[in-house]
C-alpha cells in the first residue's frame, strides 16, 4: 500500500481514541474528546497565541510538531497520571511505536527527531508546544465544567492521587472541579509568564461568557 495512505489510516485511529484523562475523572458528556480532537485544539491555540502575542515563532515547525505529537498513541495507550508506568518507560515504548507508524515515509527520521525534540523540550518551539499541549487540556477541563460534565468528587480523587496529603489544601481553596484541575497543573507554567497568565485567565472564564459565545 502507498505509504501516504498507510500513514493516514494509522492516524485515523486517533479520531476514535478517547482521551484517557477524561475517562479517569468520569466526564459525563456522552461524547468525550478524542485524541484527534485534542490535536486540533492544540493547533488552534498555537496559531492564535503566536499571532496575538506576536511571538514570532517558527509556526511551520510548531504546527508539524503539534500535528504529530500524539503519534505514539496510535499504538500504545493514552497513559494518564494514574497509569503505573514510569516516564522513561513511556518514552521508550512511545518511540518504538512512532517508528512503526512512520516506517517507509521519506521523512521518517525527521519525524522521529521532531518528536524527540518535543519530548526533550530544549528548544523554544518544543517548550511552546509542550505548554500548548497542557493548556488545551486545561481549557477543555474548564469547558467540561461549565457544561456540567465534570464531577467534583472524581476530580478530588484525581488530585489526591497526584499530591497525597498536599491535595487537601488545593481542594479546600477550590470551588469546582476545574479549579482543582488547573491548580494541579499550575506548576507546569512556573517558568513561563505568558502561559501562567493564560492559565489563570482560563480559571476566570464565567458561565455567562461561555454561554454567550456558544449561543451567538
Amino acid at each position: 500500500m502507498n505509504n501516504i495512505f498507510k500513514f493516514y489510516i494509522f492516524n485515523s485511529k486517533l479520531k476514535h481514541k478517547l482521551r484517557q484523562g477524561w475517562i479517569d475523572v468520569k466526564i459525563s458528556d456522552e461524547r468525550i474528546e478524542s485524541v484527534a480532537e485534542h490535536i486540533y485544539g492544540t493547533l488552534v491555540l498555537a496559531i492564535s497565541i503566536n499571532d496575538e502575542y506576536k511571538l514570532g515563532l517558527n509556526m511551520e515547525h510548531i504546527l508539524k510538531m503539534m500535528t504529530l505529537h500524539e503519534l505514539e498513541e496510535i499504538i500504545i495507550p493514552d497513559y494518564s497520571a494514574l497509569a503505573s508506568i514510569t516516564k522513561e518507560e513511556k518514552l521508550r515504548i512511545g518511540r518504538l511505536a512512532v517508528k512503526k507508524v512512520v516506517e517507509g515515509l521519506i521523512k521518517e527520521e525527521e519525524i522521529i527527531d521532531l518528536l524527540d525534540e518535543f519530548n526533550e523540550r530544549k528548544t523554544k518551539e518544543a517548550k511552546f508546544c509542550y505548554h500548548i499541549d497542557k493548556l488545551e487540556a486545561d481549557l477543555q477541563a474548564k469547558l467540561y465544567d461549565l457544561e456540567g460534565h465534570f464531577d467534583l468528587e472524581s476530580e478530588k480523587a484525581d488530585c489526591r492521587s497526584w499530591y497525597g496529603e498536599k491535595a487537601e489544601d488545593i481542594i479546600a481553596s477550590s470551588t469546582c472541579a476545574s479549579d482543582i484541575w488547573l491548580k494541579c497543573d499550575s506548576y507546569i507554567y512556573e517558568d513561563d509568564e505568558l502561559f501562567s497568565k493564560l492559565q489563570k485567565a482560563i480559571m476566570d472564564i464565567k458561565k455567562c461568557d461561555f454561554d454567550e459565545i456558544v449561543n451567538s
